[in-house]
């Protein structure tokens, strides 16, 4: 076997250097390895040097890439970056490493350098692993992910942001992210973003608020935005989550109509009631104009649920409900209070008795006959009693009990009639 010095006399280069490198360096010379260092032979497994010495250095690459090195190693030292492939050690599992290919003086052969980079592909592959699983993730989450630098231009989405604002993605990055935004809102922007730069001030960053966004239609629909600020550097990212809150506020309008609002015939409760009395008798002071309430109680509506079943008599309700909301005005306010009981709150009246107008048109309205799901019909009528502010009292109780003594004196005097509060008291 030649030794280190009669090859570097032959070849001209040192052998005893390559010994000191890591990684695995051999001399190949007619595809057979005629000089490898100590770490090239624990790398390919063997136990002494006598194992590879002579050997194809094709016996030690793995058979995936026989057609690559049948190309001929000469191909391999045009890749001065080196070619990624497997090595085939002596009973071990194969090795990723990075393969070097310098030729040697003309004759002499090619000096063949592997780093082993398993380590490196591993560490790849998981991060390809997780950046996978990352965006599986973002792909299924209904909220919309957007990142902006710190001019507002946009870096990256995920797919709901798409879906929520009709956008492509090609559509947003690079974009201004104002783009989705009401021009309320994006006026202000930018100023906002280049004052939280240079002062750190925010009102947004780690906060949640309701806001509005805009999709590519034009229609704007209400979201829920949260913000966090990522530092890269010198470079400052922001993302935000973005909810469309469309359906949520929905739900919860449902709610506080629900919470206000009577759920068979849709008029004002006796809560909302209350309110809207509240605020009317306060601008009623303030104007100086008359208000009036009604206490409407149907006549004959017992005999209906009796003879015609409760179905009959919700109909009944819904109907009557229709009818008084379409005989006052649109600011005034008709509820229902109880179970046959409405009342109606009239404002802004030149004289109190504008009001007599008003039950007269409800009596009539209520008489008709109202056709029930059974294919029958109904007929109910109405006992009205109304009390005027300021003259009958100034409060919501004193009110509400003049037009409810008025309302039991029709019902007393015969039913079917109206009669103001201040009648009781001039025939008493």
């Amino acid at each position: 076997m030649t030794n280190h010095t009669q090859m570097t006399e032959q070849h001209g280069w040192e052998p005893e250097l390559l010994c000191a490198v890591s990684n695995l360096v051999c001399v190949v010379k007619n595809g057979r390895i005629i000089f490898i260092n100590p770490a090239g032979i624990d790398m390919l497994g063997a136990a002494q040097e006598a194992d590879v010495i002579g050997r194809e250095l094709a016996d030690f690459v793995h058979a995936d890439y026989a057609d690559l090195l049948a190309l001929g190693i000469d191909a391999f030292a045009e890749e001065e970056a080196g070619v990624p492939l497997k090595l085939r050690p002596l009973n071990a599992a194969p090795i990723d490493v990075q393969m070097l290919v310098h030729e040697l003086r003309s004759g002499i052969g090619h000096m063949v350098e592997c780093r082993d980079i398993s380590n490196f592909i591993r560490a790849s592959e998981e991060a390809r692993r997780r950046e996978q699983r990352l965006a599986g993730v973002l792909a299924t989450v209904g909220d919309a992910i957007i990142t902006i630098d710190q001019k507002g231009i946009i870096q990256t989405v995920n797919p709901a942001t798409e879906r929520m604002f009709g956008y492509a993605k090609s559509e947003l990055l690079g974009r201004n992210v104002k783009m989705l935004m009401p021009i309320q809102y994006a006026e202000h922007h930018n100023q906002y973003l280049d004052h939280h730069i240079k002062t750190g001030e925010t009102r947004m960053i780690g906060k949640t608020r309701e806001l509005e966004g805009q999709q590519k239609d034009g229609t704007i629909f209400p979201i829920e935005l949260s913000i966090s600020e990522l530092r890269e550097n010198s470079q400052r990212f922001f993302t935000g989550v973005i909810r469309d809150n469309t359906e949520r506020k929905k739900a919860r309008e449902k709610i506080e109509h629900l919470a206000h609002h009577d759920p068979l015939t849709g008029l004002p409760n006796r809560n909302l009631y209350n309110e809207r009395m509240e605020r009317a008798i306060y601008r009623a002071k303030r104007s100086g104009k008359s208000l009036s309430l009604m206490f409407v109680d149907l006549d004959k509506f017992k005999p209906v649920n009796d003879l015609l079943g409760h179905e009959a008599g919700d109909a009944v309700l819904k109907e009557v409900a229709t009818r008084m909301a379409a005989c006052v005005r649109t600011s005034d306010t008709v509820a229902r209070v109880g179970g046959d009981e409405f009342v109606a709150i009239l404002e802004n009246l030149d004289q109190w008795e504008s009001a007599a107008v008003v039950a007269k048109k409800i009596l009539v309205a209520v008489r008709q006959p109202i056709h029930v799901p059974s294919g029958q019909t109904a007929e109910v009528g109405a006992s009205i009693g109304i009390s005027v502010f300021p003259h009958d009292g100034s409060t919501l109780d004193d009110l509400t009990r003049c037009a409810d003594e008025a309302m039991y004196a029709v019902k007393a005097a015969g039913r079917n009639a109206f009669m103001f509060y201040n009648q009781i008291t001039r025939a008493t």
